[in-house]
């Protein structure tokens, strides 16, 4: 698809069609950067507008297709700064959050601690990006001699979230109550960064089913034993 000479993106158009890219939706760009959903609608059309484009998926295409003659150039969490990174961080510990409630919702049982992991693993673009985000927090934190940022530092969140779920499984028999919760969720944790880090790495469907079918064994196993 031809693009005018008088297309030229604004570096926000930019920056929206890149998180596009990166698999962000309207309401997720718009926290990124701290917009209104309606306006980064608008840095899309006016992008549509420019390169003569009718849909997202349209958008899309062509980015990818000509991603240098429309001066999109890929970037990385290192051109962002150590506050922007961290406000990142914790707008993904907030997402976090509110998994984890989901993950409790309904009928009490050891199903909901399978799903609570899940919520803290990187199965998706978005969270590809917030592991991603944390690892580079670490990295950089590291080199300066300033300790923030530990991409466990998300893992160790999601344990204090679910102490307490925990204790109620355990009182309510779902969950074998021969080890300390902190015990528990210490040696989960442990699994779940291993995982994640290795899901960042290699995210295709085989590597996701590989290690779910691992964390989901490991958290079966913590069911109450027959006759118990």
């Amino acid at each position: 698809m031809p693009v005018s000479a008088n297309s030229q993106l604004t570096k926000r158009e930019k920056e929206v069609i890149l998180e596009l890219l990166e698999g962000g939706r309207v309401a997720t760009i718009a926290t990124l950067f701290g917009l209104s959903p309606r306006t980064v609608s608008n840095h899309l059309k006016s992008s549509f507008r420019k390169l003569g484009v009718h849909s997202q998926a349209e958008l899309i295409e062509l980015a990818r297709s000509d991603a240098r003659r429309l001066g999109l150039e890929e970037r990385s969490p290192a051109k962002l700064s150590i506050s922007e990174l961290k406000g990142r961080c914790d707008q993904a510990r907030e997402r976090l959050v509110a998994r984890i409630e989901a993950a409790y919702a309904g009928s009490a049982g050891i199903s909901q601690l399978r799903s609570a992991v899940r919520a803290a693993l990187p199965l998706d673009t978005e969270r590809r990006r917030e592991w991603g985000d944390w690892f580079e927090l670490r990295a950089r934190s590291d080199a300066q001699g300033d300790p923030v940022g530990d991409p466990q530092q998300g893992i160790e969140d999601w344990r204090s979230m679910n102490i307490d779920r925990l204790g109620l499984l355990q009182e309510a028999g779902h969950v074998r109550d021969d080890v300390e919760p902190e015990d528990l969720l210490a040696a989960i944790g442990a699994l779940a960064v291993g995982a994640g880090t290795r899901l960042v790495g290699n995210p295709s469907k085989a590597s996701a089913e590989r290690e779910l079918r691992m964390i989901d064994a490991f958290v079966d196993s913590l069911g109450p034993s027959e006759g118990s």
